[in-house]
């Protein structure tokens, strides 16, 4: 890295002013991959991890030239990818050469030495696209990849989607969309309270019942900026009848298993009403802030949480599991194929974003009812 920065200094590779606008964006996805990115080239790589599309493989084309090509169009133009390449190969740039022309053949050693230091995978490159396919994955535990990690890379995503041009997300949601919650402070802090003591069990909080003082006032504005963040970017979410029901057996079980008193579960159910007001209005009016909002309602369709980031040509596909756990791929053949599921999902939903007054009614009032059916049962 010292050619790099050096480079940098002198002004070879690009004004500072560059620089620093990617080492800012590190900060944004340190906390997602796992990895400290130390230097602005650093995360360029990283963020070519999820952005740069697969690489087609042609009759003509070896397996090494690919692999190289996609590697170098990783970097920045105003970087030299020989003198990257020998730098990390510990070889001449003569040497460098011949394996970019494919007259030396990469050995594993350097594949992976080459694989590590841009976080890329072969496996994209040696199966076959549509049968196999290669995702990031990031386990939420106590040490490593911890739940404020796990906030933090919401926000981060976020980030990264809004400095596009051209921006759209889609969700289709088991439970409604997490950053909903977080305009909530009480609401907020009770799922993040519940997610960290009974999902991932965090043993500080095993015996600990539930108060607004549980978490932090940093997660809690990690969380009110993540909101911020989601009400600019245009979205399309997908709920069904049973999308509002979760929340409301969360806070059902707390109560009966008293971890939450009467008195805050009431609290709780109110702000969930206030939460549900604020998104039928976000839906009649096609608008939760300065993004665009559409809603659909789908019986059929919506199993487990899946997501999909659209920005420009590019796209980046989430799928939930465990409940909280996400996979990530920017595989350009399996990102259709979600987005192709989107719209199969809303050729077959109700709109009941600002067409549809008389079916987002009764969506809204069900869900109204169902909080105040839950309230009376509290004894």
């Amino acid at each position: 890295m010292g050619k790099e920065v050096a480079k940098i200094a002198k002004g070879d590779s690009g004004d500072l002013k560059s620089c620093n606008k990617r080492n800012s964006e590190n900060a944004l996805f340190e906390s997602y991959l796992g990895v400290k990115a130390s230097t602005c080239v650093a995360n360029h790589r990283y963020f070519s991890y999820f952005m740069h599309p697969i690489l087609p493989l042609n009759s003509e084309e070896s397996i090494q030239s690919a692999f190289l090509e996609r590697v170098r169009k990783m970097l920045p133009p105003n970087l030299s990818f020989v003198d990257d390449l020998a730098e990390i190969l510990a070889i001449s740039r003569d040497s460098a050469y011949r394996r970019i022309r494919g007259e030396t053949v990469l050995s594993l050693d350097e594949v992976k030495k080459i694989c590590a230091h841009y976080n890329v995978s072969m496996d994209v490159l040696l199966s076959p696209h549509d049968q196999v396919i290669s995702f990031h994955h990031r386990r939420i535990d106590h040490d490593h990849f911890t739940f404020e990690h796990w906030i933090r890379s919401i926000l981060a995503n976020l980030e990264m989607i809004s400095s596009f041009p051209e921006k759209e997300l889609f969700y289709g949601a088991k439970d409604i969309p997490i950053f909903h919650y977080f305009k909530f402070p009480t609401l907020g802090a009770f799922k993040m309270f519940f997610w960290m003591r009974t999902y991932l069990r965090y043993p500080e909080l095993a015996n600990q019942k539930f108060s607004l003082e549980s978490i932090s006032r940093d997660l809690l504005e990690v969380g009110r900026r993540t909101w911020d963040r989601y009400s600019e970017i245009p979205s399309t979410e997908i709920w069904s009848e049973e999308t509002s029901h979760v929340t409301l057996r969360q806070i059902k079980y707390y109560y009966e298993s008293g971890i939450v008193t009467r008195e805050q579960a009431i609290v709780l159910y109110d702000e969930f009403s206030r939460m549900i007001d604020d998104v039928q209005v976000a839906a009649s009016e096609g608008s939760k802030g300065k993004g665009k909002f559409s809603l659909f309602v789908n019986e059929v369709m919506i199993a487990e949480t899946s997501i999909l980031f659209k920005m420009g040509d590019k796209r980046v596909a989430y799928l939930a599991y465990n409940t909280m756990d996400l996979l990530t791929t920017s595989l350009e053949s399996f990102c259709i194929h979600i987005e192709e599921f989107f719209n199969n999902a809303i050729s077959v939903s109700v709109q009941i974003s600002t067409t549809g007054e008389r079916d987002r009614s009764k969506f809204f009032n069900q869900i109204h009812d169902n909080i105040e059916d839950t309230k009376k049962k509290l004894v």
